[in-house]
């Protein structure tokens, strides 16, 4: 099922080329709140499948407009953000295995370079990445995104898959020449924690219509020129070692997202420009569209 968020206050099953609107049947039924989110969608999902389709059953579908879409989750507790967590080594786009030199880390340092994004920098389809005013350096990071179902801690691997209800794209946007700093390391939390530089969507695919989340391709296009392409079979640490190893660190909440790795080495990434529209696509979920706008 594809779930996604609809402006103002809705939710809605996406089949196809149109959505079903279905929080608001939901909440008369008494099954969401009435101020409900996604986060409310998630963390009940299992209890409502049989008031989902009858919700379904009751609704119209409408045609699918991505001007109305919201960030599917707007308010996470918390993003997590792998780094250099792709084998990489080629330098074309047919390669599934991402572009440049790969990490010389480990696959247990690459879990302790995991770094968290702030809440305040997701954006939604069709909305603008925001160039800050004393940053000119930015560039996008394509990556498969994995939204936490229930709330987890301590999860062997063999339990990972069991705390994830779905999967949807973020861009992991990157300041990459801000500040006075050279430790880039260090720094890694600011530069990437601007606002609107964790745009995700367009909607949530529950993880039952995605049976391996590692033979997925993922595309970016950069006004209409294809930037970015590779598959998710390239990962160094895969879903279930990431969401383990980040079980033992925090809690895990429904909504919670991680976002799994760009393939891309940053030599081979576009930097962003006033103007500049995107295209971010990955098997199974979906496409959403983004622009670039400077801070005024």
């Amino acid at each position: 099922m594809k779930l996604a968020s609809i402006k103002p206050n809705e939710l809605a099953v996406v089949k196809e080329d149109t959505w079903i609107p279905v929080g608001e049947t939901l909440a008369r039924q008494g099954a969401l709140p009435t101020d409900f989110s996604m986060l409310d969608l998630i963390e009940k999902y299992a209890l409502l499948k049989s008031s989902l389709v009858r919700a379904l059953e009751q609704g119209n579908a409408r045609k699918i407009d991505a001007k109305l879409l919201k960030p599917p989750v707007e308010r996470p507790s918390k993003i997590w953000a792998a780094a250099g967590n792709y084998k990489r080594g080629s330098e074309g786009l047919g390669d599934a295995r991402g572009r440049g030199s790969a990490s010389r880390a480990s696959p247990e340092e690459l879990l302790e370079n995991i770094f968290l994004k702030p809440p305040s920098a997701i954006a939604g389809p069709e909305d603008n990445i925001v160039i800050p005013k004393n940053a000119d350096s930015i560039f996008p990071e394509l990556e498969l995104c994995v939204v936490i179902g229930k709330r987890a801690r301590d999860l062997s691997k063999d339990q990972a898959f069991d705390a994830i209800f779905g999967y949807t794209i973020m861009l992991d946007v990157t300041a990459r020449g801000y500040g006075l700093s050279k430790n880039l390391s260090g720094t890694r939390n600011v530069r990437k924690g601007f606002e609107t530089f964790a745009p995700i969507g367009p909607w949530i695919t529950t993880k039952d219509e995605i049976p391996d989340p590692h033979n997925l391709w993922m595309k970016l296009w950069i006004n209409g020129e294809l930037k970015q392409s590779a598959k998710t079979d390239a990962m160094i640490n895969d879903i279930a070692t990431q969401v383990s190893f980040l079980s033992q660190v925090t809690t895990l909440y429904p909504g919670d997202l991680i976002t799994t790795g760009n393939p891309d080495s940053p030599e081979f990434q576009e930097k962003l420009k006033p103007g500049d529209v995107l295209k971010a696509e990955i098997e199974g979920i979906g496409a959403m569209s983004l622009g670039v706008a400077k801070e005024s």
